[in-house]
């Protein structure tokens, strides 16, 4: 019974219509098995059976189908709340590592990314959280726009995000990881001001015959080079060298000044919570 109430339950606005249709139909068909096999009624004609099994079944289908529609929304919203951050509209933490555990080892070579915004706390700061808010939004709509179907990416903390893109080349997938650090630009509704922000990126190459989390400490590692020798790069685990990501020397947020380089940032990507 609750297999057919699911089927039954309009997923679409199209769905509610058609399936209306379809149970209207149903109540007709029975009455007239009703009125005519069972009962041996007789009717004039088909048309008044229709307005019979109308006038009392309509009611019921549309308090159904409303009914139905109103949970089904429902549902669909507490089932993205469960897996996604409502601000970046991406993978929320717990979502993100059971997905990675899953695609890592089907990958043939993949690119994971640790990224975290350069004097977030500054914007929050200096401008107030709706300002915050906004960059997280903006964060959020470029690593959706630039990532293919198949990758993952999710927002791990505060102003933390994470990325994984399988089966990519070495050659494009630095690419693809320039492309998501470089400075992105928000406007603070509140104060109808336009700002922008850097991000400090760390970088691996994931690899079979290594464990998840060592290839997070990895990347956490090159991410944290990355923030202590000035912000706004990207850093390869494998390499000395870093990719600038600042256009020019762009200030980060108007008055923001480069501060001194923290000195615990680790990203507890495997922690529960």
């Amino acid at each position: 019974m609750r297999k057919l109430l699911g089927h039954l339950a309009p997923q679409s606005l199209s769905g509610f219509f058609w399936k209306s249709g379809f149970l209207c139909i149903l109540i007709f068909v029975w009455h007239v098995v009703l009125t005519r096999l069972m009962l041996k009624e007789q009717v004039h004609s088909y048309t008044e059976i229709a307005a019979e099994a109308i006038s009392v079944g309509g009611p019921f289908v549309v308090l159904f189908m409303v009914g139905s529609w109103h949970q089904v929304t429902a549902i669909r919203a507490l089932t993205r709340r469960a897996y996604y951050d409502p601000l970046s509209n991406l993978f929320n933490r717990q979502t993100f590592i059971g997905r990675l555990n899953r695609a890592l080892p089907n990958s043939r070579s993949g690119l994971l990314l640790l990224l975290d915004v350069d004097h977030f706390k500054k914007v929050n700061d200096l401008h107030g959280h709706a300002a915050g808010d906004r960059c997280i939004e903006a964060i959020g709509h470029r690593l959706n726009w630039h990532l293919r179907i198949d990758d993952l990416a999710g927002r791990v903390g505060g102003e933390e995000f994470a990325v994984f893109i399988p089966n990519v080349s070495k050659e494009h997938g630095e690419t693809v990881a320039v492309r998501l650090g470089l400075p992105i630009g928000f406007t603070d509704q509140t104060k109808k001001k336009h700002m922008a922000v850097t991000m400090s990126i760390g970088a691996v190459w994931t690899r079979a015959d290594q464990s998840i989390e060592q290839q997070l400490i990895e990347a956490d590692d090159a991410l944290y080079k990355a923030k202590a020798s000035g912000r706004a790069q990207l850093r390869f685990s494998d390499r000395p060298d870093a990719i600038s990501l600042s256009l020019g020397n762009t200030a980060i947020v108007e008055t923001a000044a480069e501060s001194t380089p923290r000195t615990n940032s680790k990203i507890n990507l495997m922690a529960k919570g």
